[in-house]
């Protein structure tokens, strides 16, 4: 299984959240945050459900190197050991108008 956070607001297909296993929901100013589980077969539909604009989900496994950040039309694999394997999905992240400070991906 596959941890993230999926910022509600993110998503135009809210169905998702039945989709996944919901460990923890909170809110952050106008934001509603949960994070989840994801098994690693939902990766390739899960960018259908964000909306349009500047929002992505990164999903990672503990203990592991290797994770997916998620676009609305992007999907790109990263490693956390390799700080370059970033520069294509921050250089996208910003060209759809995400500011640089939100796109950190923070991981367990």
């Amino acid at each position: 299984m596959l941890k993230g956070t999926i910022i509600e607001n993110s998503l135009q297909d809210k169905t998702l959240l039945q989709k996944v296993k919901i460990t923890r929901t909170w809110k952050d100013g106008d934001w509603i945050l949960h994070d989840v589980l994801v098994d690693e077969k939902q990766v390739p539909e899960i960018s259908k459900y964000i909306s349009d604009g500047p929002w992505y989900i990164h999903l990672w496994q503990s203990g592991e190197d290797n994770f997916v950040i998620l676009f609305k039309d992007k999907l790109f694999h990263v490693n956390k050991a390799d700080p370059s394997s970033f520069a294509n999905a921050i250089a996208y992240g910003k060209s759809i108008g995400i500011p640089q400070e939100q796109l950190d991906f923070p991981t367990d």
